[in-house]
């Protein structure tokens, strides 16, 4: 099913009422959705991605009561990769507790990913078998990678954001770099109001989103802490034609690229996908609270506003906008 581009409309955020780490993939004519539920994986379908409240939603696998991968279910994302579709999620075992937390994939071999052929392939084995949460797969110049957010070691200290190629959707290839540390100050908001919570130790990059522009490429991160409204957004840049694995090539860009808006009552937005639309239009999906001081719970919601380029060939982001302000739509 393919659709022509439709006339322009409106809209207003948020798209649903909760829904932390949205994804979502436009394929055939349809959007493909997702969101971390903890205990599930549930896709919705919908022509409009606008009208994601009224849109149909299919549970394609549910965490078993023990093993590696039954509590914990965060971030699963939807990719159709030569001509099959994966699920690619992170999850903890039994016990969680957070420190198992490995990347898993679902694998449906059908055209249609609401069909009832989704299977577990297992975990995807990275380079050191360390923490791992929030991976993606892109391919960039023919070469297919996968992107995640992780421990150096075996200690909750700090998140960075790590790179690999992939052999295929299922097999990690070589060795894993890091892209980026927290080192920032604005990456290194982690205060909890209890002295004793061992959050207040920890610095974090997490969710890379890969976002491709003509030839260059971009991974926008989420950096501080969840809990904190300095949650935000940044950016690193690879130059063209560059090896993805040298680390030194990609440059972090040194301020926030989206943050807070205590004037739109748009607190703590992040954990973002992109996605384009039938025109060519390049969309920011992102999840965000509507007050302060709600941390990484179920307030969170899902929100969509449109990226812009600049004349030098990099994105804007520009400020969260308010829940209830239109926002002009192109399908």
């Amino acid at each position: 099913m393919t659709h022509s581009p439709a006339a322009p409309r409106t809209f207003s955020n948020p798209l649903l009422a909760s829904g932390p780490d949205p994804w979502a993939v436009c394929h055939d004519g349809f959007y493909y959705y997702m969101h971390s539920i903890k205990t599930n994986l549930t896709i919705w379908k919908t022509a409009d991605l606008t009208q994601l409240a009224g849109a149909e939603q299919k549970i394609v696998w549910t965490a078993p009561p023990t093993g590696p991968c039954s509590r914990n279910i965060w971030s699963p994302e939807l990719h159709f990769i030569n001509g099959v579709w994966y699920i690619y999620f992170s999850a903890d075992d039994e016990r969680g507790i957070n420190e198992r937390q490995r990347m898993f994939v679902l694998v449906n071999e059908t055209a249609d990913p609401f069909s009832d052929h989704w299977y577990l392939a297992g975990e995807l084995r990275l380079p050191d078998d360390k923490w791992a949460i929030d991976g993606t797969a892109f391919t960039y110049h023919g070469q297919l990678y996968f992107t995640w957010s992780g421990w150096a070691g075996d200690d909750n200290t700090r998140q960075d954001i790590y790179l690999c190629r992939l052999k295929d959707p299922l097999t990690a290839d070589g060795e894993r770099v890091i892209l980026s540390e927290p080192v920032l100050d604005w990456e290194r908001h982690n205060y909890d109001p209890d002295p004793q919570n061992p959050r207040n130790r920890l610095f974090i990059n997490e969710g890379p989103a890969p976002l491709l522009h003509g030839d260059r490429l971009f991974l926008i991160y989420s950096a501080s802490g969840c809990w904190t409204d300095q949650y935000c957004l940044g950016m690193l840049t690879a130059p063209t034609d560059t090896d993805l694995m040298t680390p030194g090539c990609w440059v972090k860009h040194p301020r926030p690229v989206f943050q807070t808006s205590a004037e739109n009552q748009v607190y703590a937005p992040g954990h973002n996908s992109f996605f384009r639309t039938a025109d060519g239009s390049d969309w920011l999906l992102y999840h965000a609270n509507p007050r302060p001081g709600l941390g990484c719970e179920n307030e969170r919601s899902p929100r969509l506003q449109p990226v812009h380029w600049q004349p030098d060939g990099t994105p804007y982001f520009g400020t969260p906008v308010a829940e209830g302000v239109p926002i002009t739509w192109r399908q």
